[in-house]
């Protein structure tokens, strides 16, 4: 019935296996997989565990979707997150949930630790337990190379980063897709695993009515290869926003004080990226829209990424490396050593500016740092191995605290000890709010249309009602952004649940009608779009209850003061606004839409379900 009804988890202590069945009523309950997951991880949780310890788990979970000729890509990750003891989720792409569904399962649970290092290889009904003594210590890219040539299916490894048990360390899939913000990495390196591969059969999934979901799989592939989006997806993915970041604001460096130069968006822009780093385009296993790139770097080389927007605003503009295929090297680099190189860029960026104010020196910092491609390289692997001022930005904003004094709380604007991506003042919409409500952390909240200013009521009207939520709530007295965020949050769980891509190319030929209609004939149950809708909205408040069990609340939730100062933009200013009216918000308002959000999604005053 789509999904398989199985979970497989394995017992890294004991190198044993078994089986676990799924009721259907789950499926139907949380209308997709990450309900499901999270309540084995709620199952498996203990009150202040080590995210390092044995207790820890990692649970991956293969969308609904997924294998069942849609083109439904999605795996997420559930595991206490040693950078911030969140258990917000991870989310890859690739073709790691069509081997994990080929397989014979819906998800893997990892418990328990390994006494040495090991290759998890996952086939249908067997785990074999294979040395990896001669893996330890090289990069992800050498070690996904390494298995490719000999077994088939999907590889997650980790690198150095993850080995060093470095909470800001993440998970490839294949050596391209990221996984695991937060420090996924770490949590396998301290269970000692290497990498997983997984490798499926050709059985085909169950489908109830498939003359009827063929009808609908038949509407929705014909409408993502008639978008005009997905031919410029496929040629620009998301740098095709690049010059409209740049042009309201987005694209800053000295902690969110200096707007990037006109050079400097010429040398990271859309033109050479396209004509010059640029050699073909990559996408997730069967997606019709692919978005990632084999990019160039110095000496004839190449490397490939995810996501080559945030390479250049992370590397090229906060970091200030001055060329980019210098800065697609690093991004190499960084992926080899299984770096977050977003929040390694906020990291490096701040530590810049500290020095370029006199705040601190460059003997405290241990060597001669500057904004270039050789710093950039320095501190990189000094994270990955914790050597020296290493040591202190591995654990994130908390650890320059640690290093250089309490000071350094009065500059950090991270959220729950992580960066952001959308800036409030530019456009306060669902990504910058809902960097407040993110499970994880701060990074980014939904990403819809109103990432950018300038959309109009009836344009946000329609999305509201195309993607299930509340229209006559969210637009009482203007525009409520936090119910706005609220209802595309829930549109996020739902999509990523069912395995679907949230990137507009793929995102926006879906409704929620569409997805209820996909769902109720590939699985025999009879859900209303409410219903669909209400499942995410109980795996989020499952979520939220693991996060409150260690301690989170309200006053994590609160927004950073770097929301409320001005934001130069040329020769204007911006600060937060309501996205419709334009009326400027205080941060009391945005405390009271915090309290706004909670009260909606059913939760007390503390933030807590």
């Amino acid at each position: 019935m789509a999904y398989t009804g199985l979970a497989l988890e394995v017992d890294l202590s004991e190198r044993d296996f078994s089986e676990v069945n799924i009721s259907d009523k789950k499926y139907e309950k949380y209308a997709g997989v990450i309900g499901v997951g999270y309540e084995f991880a709620t199952k498996l949780y203990k009150k202040k565990m080590d995210p390092f310890g044995d207790r820890n788990f990692v649970i991956f979970c293969a969308g609904l979707l997924v294998a069942t000729g849609v083109p439904a890509t999605k795996t997420t990750v559930i595991t206490k997150n040693p950078l911030n003891s969140t258990f917000g989720p991870g989310v890859v792409g690739g073709r790691l949930a069509h081997d994990i569904k080929k397989a014979g399962y819906d998800f893997i649970l990892l418990r328990g630790k390994s006494d040495d290092p090991v290759v998890l290889k996952i086939t249908p009904q067997n785990v074999e337990f294979q040395k990896a003594g001669r893996l330890w210590g090289k990069d992800i890219v050498k070690v996904t190379e390494t298995l490719k040539k000999k077994e088939k299916g999907s590889v997650v490894a980790i690198g150095p980063a993850g080995e060093n048990l470095v909470p800001i360390s993440i998970a490839l899939v294949d050596g391209i897709h990221h996984i695991g913000k937060g420090g996924l990495g770490a949590v396998l390196g301290s269970k000692k695993v290497k990498a997983i591969v997984v490798r499926g059969d050709k059985r085909e999934m169950t489908i109830f009515d498939r003359e009827k979901f063929k009808e609908y799989s038949k509407i929705l592939r014909e409408k993502i290869l008639a978008d005009k989006l997905r031919k410029i997806y496929s040629e620009l993915g998301i740098m095709s926003a690049w010059d409209a970041w740049a042009k309201q604001g987005y694209l800053t460096y000295r902690m969110r004080n200096k707007q990037a130069s006109a050079g400097m968006l010429s040398e990271f822009g859309a033109e050479k990226y396209l004509y010059r780093v640029k050699k073909r385009s990559i996408g997730c296993y069967g997606c019709p829209s692919p978005c990632k790139a084999e990019v160039n770097m110095p000496g004839g080389r190449t490397t490939k990424t995810s996501v080559y927007l945030g390479l250049a605003m992370s590397l090229g503009i906060k970091c200030g490396i001055q060329t980019a295929e210098e800065a697609v090297e690093c991004h190499d680099i960084a992926n080899r050593l299984g770096v977050d190189e977003l929040i390694f860029s906020e990291l490096f960026d701040a530590l810049v500016t500290f020095k370029e104010e006199a705040k601190i020196f460059e003997d405290e910092i241990g060597f001669e740092i500057s904004r270039d491609a050789k710093s950039v390289k320095t501190l990189l692997n000094l994270i990955a191995y914790k050597m020296g001022i290493g040591e202190y930005l591995a654990k994130g904003m908390d650890g320059l605290v640690e290093r250089f004094g309490e000071w350094v709380k009065e500059e950090n604007d991270f959220i729950k000890n992580m960066d952001w991506v959308f800036d409030p003042r530019v456009s306060f919409g669902s990504e910058s709010f809902g960097q407040l409500t993110n499970l994880r952390g701060g990074h980014e909240g939904p990403v819809t249309i109103t990432v950018l200013e300038g959309r109009s009521e009836e344009s946000l009207r329609r999305y509201v009602r195309r993607i299930g939520g509340d229209e006559e709530k969210i637009f009482e007295n203007g525009f409520r952004a936090e119910l706005y965020t609220l209802a595309t949050e829930n549109w996020l769980w739902v999509l990523n649940g069912m395995g679907f891509c949230r990137r507009e190319s793929i995102a926006r030929n879906l409704d929620i009608t569409l997805i209820k209609n996909l769902f109720n004939t590939s699985t025999g149950f009879e859900l209303e779009e409410e219903d669909i809708i209400d499942g995410a909205r109980k795996a989020i408040s499952l979520a939220r209850a693991l996060n409150c069990k260690e301690g989170y609340n309200y006053s994590n939730d609160l927004p950073p003061k770097k929301f409320f100062e001005p934001l130069k933009v040329g020769s204007s200013k911006k600060v937060l606004r309501n996205y419709l009216t334009g009326k400027e918000i205080s941060e009391g308002e945005v405390l009271e839409m915090l309290r706004n959000y909670y009260s909606e999604r059913g939760w007390g005053r503390d933030g807590c379900p």
